[in-house]
């Protein structure tokens, strides 16, 4: 078939899922199952039912919607659809993980690789990533996409595929440019539905045009609830200073006030001044100051909206340094591999940290005071928020990782409240649209520059 949206009325997908019934161990499998709009697959547990119908809005576009409906009580495990498509000269649009991953278009003759586990294991950087999630093949010519993608052929037509369905878990696109075939990939480990209940488990805006991109984002952003401070705000985009780039962990409070005063005395336009990492006593302990600013938070945010800028802090909601207090005193607070009845380990960072648990009452009282404290008593207009995704370490409490990503920036957004700006960082994309004001995209740069010519010569002196 074509990547034309209409193609989805009547094509004909392989159905590959499997699952657990309520309190059996056993795991059920079924593999390149028909699955059509004319032709749903059904088994006594479960009903599986697919649908494209034109999207209402009159703009264009289509919905694909593959419901399940569990006939009795059971946990998904696996789950996806494969439809044969026509990729020739094609480029399809691959989007990383998080923010901080890779996005770009690739051909057939890329490759996405994964990481080696040597390196896995001696770094974790595993852990920041979706490689525990999902297969990285590093095959040639297997692409995969994470929430939305598009592929674009040889005269600019854009064939545009974004997941409406990230609140019940990750969706990842996936284009076999060997086998000429397009799939749709949920993770739906850990999700539980009880007997009778139906959901759209996938959701997929579908639209295809000619140089249409902007015109297909305007639509599926509208599909998203706006809850952003700056959606009525025509003065939306700003400029920024952050402590990080020049600093990193090195900030202090005489450092903040040099740079206040330095960007007023030289009249730099920017609309926010944001502290960054540096400021606690431990990741985690947010609201336990480190020496280096003696004056206490809220002076350092009353100096810098004092020279008329608003003032911006860094956190990472959802990690708890291994050195922290907080890891001490309330172990139960944390994420626990339901194995080996051990905090979760969810990053190297800081010589590493642990998962916050939000679904611990404690944990989440926690939060809500830090976000009082940080914004009500201390006086910050923006919080840049993070490392989100520790918060869905492991599928749990019946809910898929997406699921509970999807969660933690709701409890974000609600903690913040309608009128402070929030700044996304290290989190799935899709969960944090028009949640968040403003989002990171890309990873850290380093504090210099060094060309591909200047490498080689530092190489060739070092041998």
């Amino acid at each position: 078939m074509s990547l034309a949206p209409t193609s989805f009325q009547s094509s004909k997908a392989q159905l590959t899922l499997s699952y657990r019934l309520e309190g059996d161990k056993r795991t059920i499998r079924h593999k390149n199952e028909l699955l059509m709009p004319s032709h749903p697959f059904k088994n006594e547990h479960v009903q599986v039912s697919v649908k494209a119908e034109p999207h209402s809005d009159g703009k264009g576009g289509y919905i694909l919607t593959i419901s399940v409906k569990a006939l009795k009580a059971l946990k998904l495990i696996s789950f996806e659809t494969n439809y044969l498509a026509d990729l020739r000269d094609q480029r399809m649009m691959a989007n990383g993980f998080q923010s901080w991953s890779q996005a770009r278009e690739f051909t057939k003759n890329d490759r996405i690789h994964a990481i080696r586990s040597g390196i896995a294991w001696y770094t974790q950087l595993n852990l920041q990533g979706d490689y525990d999630i999902f297969r990285h093949s590093g095959e040639k010519g297997l692409i995969h996409s994470s929430s939305y993608t598009h592929f674009r052929n040889m005269d600019n037509v854009i064939s545009f595929f974004g997941s409406l369905s990230e609140h019940l878990g990750y969706t990842y696109f996936k284009g076999d440019f060997n086998n000429n075939s397009f799939g749709i990939y949920k993770d739906v480990l850990g999700k539980r539905l009880e007997a009778d209940e139906t959901i759209d488990l996938v959701r997929v805006f579908i639209a295809q045009g000619l140089d249409a991109e902007a015109a297909m984002w305007d639509t599926y952003s509208e599909f998203y609830e706006d809850r952003r401070a700056i959606k009525h705000d025509v003065h939306r985009h700003i400029n920024g200073w952050t402590s990080w780039y020049n600093y990193y962990g090195d900030v202090s409070e005489t450092i903040i006030h040099e740079n206040v005063e330095a960007l007023q005395q030289f009249r730099y336009p920017i609309n926010v001044f944001q502290i960054d990492d540096g400021f606690q006593t431990a990741i985690g302990d947010w609201l336990s100051i480190n020496s280096k600013f003696p004056s206490g938070m809220k002076a350092v945010a009353d100096k810098i909206k004092q020279a008329g800028f608003k003032a911006g802090l860094w956190l990472a909601p959802y990690a708890v340094g291994f050195n922290s207090r907080l890891a001490r005193e309330h172990p139960d607070w944390l994420i626990i591999d339901p194995e080996t009845k051990k905090p979760v380990v969810a990053g190297p960072n800081w010589g590493g940290f642990y998962a916050l648990d939000m679904y611990q009452p404690g944990a989440r009282a926690y939060l809500k005071e830090v976000f009082d404290v940080v914004l009500q008593e201390w006086g910050f207009d923006m919080l840049k928020l993070d490392f989100c995704f520790a918060a869905a370490m492991l599928p749990r409490a019946g809910k898929s990782r997406g699921e509970i990503m999807w969660e933690a920036m709701d409890l974000i957004r609600d903690l913040v409240g309608p009128d402070k700006l929030i700044l996304g960082c290290g989190v799935p994309l899709a969960s944090a649209f028009r949640k968040v004001d403003y989002c990171r995209i890309g990873s850290d740069v380093a504090p210099w520059w060094e060309g591909n010519l200047r490498r080689r010569r530092r190489r060739k002196k070092k041998k």
